[in-house]
């Protein structure tokens, strides 16, 4: 049996456009919806914010996903201290249920572990259900109250791993 067909690496700075890009089509597609400027803007933010890494899924066909960890507490003032913040995490859809998803995630959080963050926390949206197994599998725990989302309204919860 062949080993995964794509690589994880970390980003380059001319690598944000394509994320960006990729990660404004994930949420029209996961939420039936045209692309959205703000959700383009919102990206963009988050891309600004004080970064602990930013992570790029490639194989042979270019960018397969990407995921963006930041500081503690750029998710949110209640997030714990020790906590990064894992912003943004996007696959393309040719490459899922390939574990590009779950090859990030466990990079991100390791990376964010040898920077001394001992636990990484999350946003997900509640009918997120694809994410949610993904981040559940990883070992995050859901918090106990949802709060609307910034952009949507939608129920969202904060997750966190390790500690």
């Amino acid at each position: 049996m062949s080993g995964p067909s794509f690589v994880v690496r970390a980003a380059a700075e001319d690598e944000v456009a394509d994320c960006t890009d990729l990660w404004v089509r994930a949420v029209a597609s996961r939420d039936h919806r045209p692309e959205s400027g703000a959700v383009r803007d919102r990206a963009a933010a988050k891309f600004a914010a004080d970064r602990v890494v930013l992570l790029v899924a490639e194989d042979a066909d270019g960018l397969a996903g990407f995921a963006l960890v930041t500081a503690p507490r750029t998710g949110g003032a209640s997030d714990p201290a020790d906590a990064a913040y894992l912003s943004l995490l996007a696959v393309a859809q040719r490459t899922q249920g390939l574990g590009v998803g779950r090859a990030l995630l466990d990079e991100a959080v390791g990376a964010a572990a040898r920077a001394g963050h001992p636990r990484c926390v999350l946003h997900a949206l509640d009918d997120n259900v694809p994410a949610l197994r993904l981040y559940r599998g990883a070992g995050f725990r859901p918090s106990d109250e949802p709060f609307p989302h910034p952009v949507s309204g939608r129920p969202t919860r904060v997750w966190t791993a390790g500690g």
